[in-house]
């Protein structure tokens, strides 16, 4: 099994388990705290201290940008809950990129999911129904 098959059959017994795609509901049943704080111009992170799991998510982004960024950040406290990407990035070799494409991947998918909505054809139009950024086109 492929380490994206692994990762899509995890988050579909996620959803199946607690019967919802809602990233903000997801974290309350997996126990981990959201923050809503002024982080500049950064949409938010992750961060485990004393094996608590917290997400930050900056309160001055639209409401979809924070649905977004929860979405982002809940990948990584379910799939690479020991990666520091900021510490990763400034401080290591390591690639961040392929933590953030999972995560990105991850959360789109979460979001939309083989969802049909009547009246949209296209890739853009579905992500800006659900206000996901169009960057993400590429994983539909």
């Amino acid at each position: 099994m492929t380490m994206y098959a692994w990762m899509i059959e995890k988050q579909d017994d996620i959803i199946k388990k607690w019967n919802t795609r809602n990233p903000f509901e997801i974290a309350e049943f997996l126990e981990i705290a959201i923050f809503f704080e002024d982080l500049g111009n950064m949409y938010g992170y992750y961060n485990m201290k004393n094996r608590i799991k917290m997400i930050h998510i900056n309160e001055n982004i639209t409401i979809d940008e924070q649905i977004f960024t929860c979405a982002h950040e809940l990948q990584h406290a379910i799939f690479h809950e020991q990666a520091n990407t900021p510490f990763l990035s400034e401080h290591t070799l390591q690639s961040v990129q392929k933590i953030e494409t999972q995560a990105n991947f991850l959360a789109t998918r979460l979001l939309i999911a083989n969802r049909k909505i009547d009246g949209i054809n296209t890739k853009i139009e579905l992500l800006r129904y659900y206000g996901i950024p169009l960057e993400m086109a590429r994983f539909l």
